[in-house]
């Protein structure tokens, strides 16, 4: 018989506030605490609709690629450092699965200001709201993956590096969509961001495209030409003009 989906990582141990740094275990999505405050949901629907059909050893072998590294701390709460945008999407698809998670580091007994100190330091906490705003005290971070909001300029950063803009740097993965996301913000505003007036965050760039195609794919193309300029040159995964 098919394990469901709570049940393909039981030979994984439990992850106890305990677990040793190195250790891969499992988790529920529920217990995940994010270290930023939004994704780009374009990327979400799209991760949700794949994940959706996938099951059984398919489902296994997908996210054994894309184990989630975690760092236990203050007290014992366990915090997602990356893939955000993939627990979002299991909990949409499948509801509050285990998951595998990797122990990056067991900080258990630091807590408050010395956690988030740490996790500063290591660029493992993005303490900007969806709209760009921040820092923000960290203490106003989503506890929960299903409460991310939506940043469209994540969708857009995400969307450029799909269409080569940009490379992923091994060197600096981390928040990297992010940046590029505030380098974005500030440059390239869609017709239909001004004319927005209820829900406007919860506008995707899928929604735009359907509404003004012809506005949409300019101001993609104009993105795609600011990634390769000099004023991107500093951002991580930077390739700029060929030629």
């Amino acid at each position: 018989m098919a394990k469901n989906s709570n049940d393909i990582f039981d030979y994984l141990p439990k992850c106890e506030s305990s677990t040793p740094q190195g250790t891969q275990a499992r988790l529920k999505l529920s217990q995940l605490r994010p270290t930023q405050n939004a994704v780009g949901m374009d990327e979400v629907n799209v991760k949700t609709k794949k994940i959706a059909e996938k099951s059984g050893k398919k489902l296994e072998d997908y996210l054994l690629q894309r184990t989630i590294p975690i760092i236990i701390g203050n007290g014992g709460q366990f915090y997602l450092i990356d893939h955000h945008h993939l627990a979002i999407s299991l909990w949409r698809a499948k509801g509050d699965m285990e998951v595998p998670v990797e122990v990056t580091k067991n900080w258990s007994p630091i807590t408050g200001g010395r956690f988030w100190r740490g996790m500063a330091m290591n660029n493992w906490v993005y303490p900007f709201d969806a709209l760009g705003g921040g820092p923000t005290n960290p203490t106003s971070l989503k506890q929960h993956v299903k409460d991310l909001d939506n940043d469209i300029y994540r969708s857009l950063s995400w969307l450029v590096r799909q269409d080569y803009g940009y490379v992923k740097d091994p060197s600096n993965a981390i928040f990297a969509e992010f940046k590029w996301g505030s380098f974005f913000r500030t440059r390239v505003i869609f017709h239909a961001q001004l004319a927005c007036e209820k829900r406007c965050m919860e506008m995707t760039l899928a929604d735009i495209e359907k509404s003004d195609p012809d506005d949409y794919h300019e101001k993609v193309s104009y993105a795609l030409y600011l990634a390769s300029s000099p004023e991107a040159s500093g951002l991580p995964g930077f390739v700029g003009r060929s030629g």
